[in-house]
């Protein structure tokens, strides 16, 4: 799951800094490389957690089946975001990212 192409729409790549959307991306593939099951629906989470006066980007990533939830953080975002959700989508032909009003 999730080996297929992959994209994002227009208004993520206008609004998500690319380095954010590689970190995603790749905290997907950290997963499915150590065996872990993926739903075909991944929802990320953002939001800002000051930590000695300077804003971390926190990103939970959960999913319903099997249920899942964990939190990381993504270093060197330059300005983190807050109260934003995104999807990650696998239709086994591609996978895209996107924000859930453009479902």
């Amino acid at each position: 799951m999730f080996d297929v192409p992959r994209y994002t729409t227009r208004q993520v790549a206008e609004q998500i800094g690319l380095e954010l959307q590689l970190a995603l991306w790749t905290a997907l593939d950290h997963r499915a490389e150590q065996g872990q099951e993926l739903d075909y629906l991944q929802v990320f989470e953002l939001s800002v957690e000051w930590v000695d006066g300077e804003p971390l980007q926190k990103v939970i990533n959960q999913q319903e089946q099997p249920q899942y939830e964990v939190s990381f953080y993504v270093n060197g975002v330059e300005t983190p975001l807050d109260g934003v959700t995104l999807w990650l989508i696998d239709s086994e032909e591609y996978c895209t990212l996107l924000f859930p009003h453009e479902y």
